[in-house]
């Protein structure tokens, strides 16, 4: 199952969203979607479909190591969060050509639109994020 992550500016708060689309491609059987039980039914009346998510060792991984680069960029001044705006929401064309062409295996998720970037978690893109916030990291 591909886990989508889409970086979104939030002018408010100054700050970034990380967003976690969970896309069930039936590769894996670590995420079901299905109707609620009916116990569920009774306690939340809603008609919202069921969910449940085991991660592998791996995604969890990745998605702790995300949100450690998550926390880094929160806690840098508003002019440093600015100059990664374009990088992290894919707005300038440098960074679309670097995720999709350098970053990227073949065979993960990519969607670019001049609005948004949304990439496939994997160890490449975890990479790439080291890469672009390294001027950012101390030592």
């Amino acid at each position: 199952m591909p886990i989508l992550v889409q970086w979104k500016w939030k002018e408010r708060t100054k700050s970034f969203l990380v967003i976690f689309h969970f896309f069930d491609d039936y590769s894996n059987h670590n995420l079901r979607i299905k109707k609620k039980p009916e116990l569920w039914k009774r306690l939340y009346p809603q008609k919202e479909a069921w969910m449940t998510w085991a991660p592998s060792h791996v995604e969890l991984g990745m998605l702790g190591e995300l949100l450690r680069y998550a926390n880094i960029v929160d806690g840098l001044k508003e002019s440093e969060k600015r100059e990664l705006r374009d990088v992290l929401e894919g707005l300038s064309s440098d960074s679309i050509y670097d995720i999709s062409f350098e970053v990227l295996p073949e065979g993960k998720q990519l969607v670019a639109s001049s609005e948004h970037l949304v990439v496939e978690l994997c160890t490449e893109y975890i990479d790439y994020l080291k890469r672009v916030l390294k001027p950012y990291l101390k030592d």
